[in-house]
């Protein structure tokens, strides 16, 4: 479980109750806001992620404080945040002053201190096959980050001089983020195109394996026929390589199938969309433009589901 004990910042154990600092659009983040909403904690008011006056330490009954963490401006590469979530990227949760960083240990924590509605399977065989889902959809963690780089943000993806001397100057050595040498060779564009294609056959390798679970017996879930963990890891993996171009309905029906079945969850709707409706519509125009004038990530998957995984 991935708990701070000792957290360099001086907020972390001042707030009371449930504080998640996240961003929108962050796939990982839309994880952890997807378990909540799926336990019925609802996100609550509104602070800036660095408040510390009274009113803004206070916890939300029923729910959470939400610290917005902008990744369009930077906030994650200031000293503030750094002292955090030491890795610098989102999201991090504070319940009653202890903080908690790593996305899935996140879910698991909460699925654990609200057993209610259990995300988590109690059948042994799903809950193996669910911990394996999990382990190689966490796997596939920078991969999502290349291909939203490349095919999603573009030119809007790279940082200035400032921030990256900071990416220098606070990440630790051992962060397994290693977020200055990716932004220091994204910013050059020193990634070649292989690079990037490898990232992408890994997501479809993984896509292939989901396809071939859900055609096996027709399962509406990824680890059986109940909801688990194992969906929200992977939907947020499809929404956001899906906001990026790829022809999903194409290449993996069954899993595009199962994903408008997540999808239309109200969890979903409540954790992961609330406030990130307007930013997916952007990333699917401009992904829509870019298949259209043939560069996008639809001329770059495979035509079809690799044999496979």
């Amino acid at each position: 479980m991935a708990i701070i004990e000792a957290p360099k910042s001086s907020l972390v154990p001042r707030l009371q109750g449930l504080h998640l600092f996240h961003f929108d659009p962050a796939p990982c983040a839309q994880r952890v806001r997807f378990a909540l909403a799926e336990k019925g904690l609802l996100r609550g008011r509104e602070v800036r992620w660095d408040a510390d006056s009274p009113d803004a330490l206070a916890g939300e009954p029923g729910g959470w404080v939400s610290r917005h963490v902008s990744l369009i401006r930077r906030d994650h590469m200031t000293d503030t945040y750094a002292a955090i979530h030491p890795n610098m990227v989102v999201p991090a949760l504070v319940h009653d002053g202890r903080l908690h960083i790593e996305s899935m240990d996140i879910v698991r924590y909460i699925d654990d201190t609200w057993p209610h509605n259990r995300l988590f399977p109690e059948d042994p065989a799903a809950a193996e096959l669910a911990n394996a889902l999990v382990e190689r959809g966490k796997q596939l963690h920078v991969s999502v980050r290349y291909i939203s780089f490349r095919w999603g943000l573009g030119r809007l993806g790279k940082v200035g001089a400032r921030e990256e001397a900071s990416l220098r100057r606070l990440e630790q050595k051992e962060s397994p983020e290693q977020l200055f040498a990716f932004y220091s060779n994204y910013n050059r564009d020193s990634i070649d195109q292989g690079t990037y294609d490898r990232h992408l056959r890994a997501l479809e390798e993984g896509y292939a394996w989901l396809e071939r679970l859900l055609q096996s017996d027709g399962r509406s879930f990824l680890a059986g026929n109940t909801f688990s963990i194992a969906d929200i890891i992977w939907s947020c993996k499809v929404l956001r390589i899906s906001e990026c171009g790829y022809p999903f309905q194409r290449n993996f029906p069954a899993l595009s199938a199962w994903y408008a079945r997540v999808s239309g969850r109200p969890a979903f709707r409540d954790g992961v969309m609330h406030g990130h409706k307007v930013m997916s519509r952007v990333f699917r125009l401009k992904a829509g433009l870019d298949n259209m004038l043939g560069r996008g990530l639809e001329q770059a998957s495979m035509a079809a589901a690799p044999a496979s995984a």
